[in-house]
């Protein structure tokens, strides 16, 4: 598994002299998320972030004025970001750490969360992961690819959910659901244009928080 995400974040630019355009545009597009990780969450918390990849969304969160910590199970992916941190002079900390055992972070953080992990397995042991992420932080979010990610990209191994579904996982880990949202404007097709320019944003945004947008996320708190 760890060579298959070396392979791609180099291919997204991660390892590139360029990486901060690659950056940028990463933060262009969680800009929700950020947002609403501030409203759940106020800087200065602490935030650990499950399967980092190479931390762009924690340098931005440390930005902010959060403490973050990153974990990551490949090497290289964990080095990079460190390097990034410190050549930023975010302070953000990046470790190499497995999901499926936090123990050394119980109780430490105000928000544990993932984004783009754990589609990659199971259900029941995406429901054991979150669990895991619960005994660590006050608050955990998970965020996932929704099937309109086909446009940008082949599906592999993703598990595909609804945001009701993807509910449904937070509440079977034994945590209430705080929120669901979506975002990432779909305008892959001209219908995804038309329909984008010709709702207002309001509307428009209860469709994403429908799932009707390339991502969805839900906060779970005990």
């Amino acid at each position: 598994m760890t060579e298959r995400w070396h392979t791609y974040f180099d291919s997204s630019g991660a390892f590139s002299q360029d990486w901060l355009k690659a950056a940028v545009a990463h933060w262009q597009f969680n800009e929700t998320l950020y947002g609403m990780i501030a409203r759940h969450c106020a800087p200065p918390a602490r935030i650990l972030d499950v399967g980092c990849g190479p931390g762009w969304s924690d340098l931005y969160l440390s930005a902010l004025g959060y403490q973050v910590v990153g974990i990551d199970n490949e090497p290289r992916l964990v080095d990079l970001a460190n390097r990034q941190s410190r050549m930023l002079g975010c302070g953000t900390r990046f470790e190499v750490a497995e999901a499926a055992d936090l123990s050394r972070h119980y109780g430490r953080y105000d928000l544990a969360y993932s984004c783009g992990v754990l589609e990659h397995f199971d259900r029941e042991i995406t429901v054991r992961l979150l669990q895991e992420q619960a005994k660590c932080a006050r608050q955990v979010l998970i965020q996932v690819p929704t099937r309109y990610t086909a446009y940008a990209a082949a599906i592999t191994d993703e598990r595909i959910y609804s945001i009701d579904q993807l509910a449904a996982i937070v509440r079977d880990a034994g945590l209430r659901v705080a929120a669901k949202f979506g975002y990432g404007d779909l305008a892959a097709t001209r219908a995804h244009r038309i329909l984008r320019n010709a709702l207002p944003r309001a509307l428009w945004r209860l469709l994403q928080n429908r799932g009707y947008a390339f991502s969805i996320a839900v906060i779970g708190v005990p």
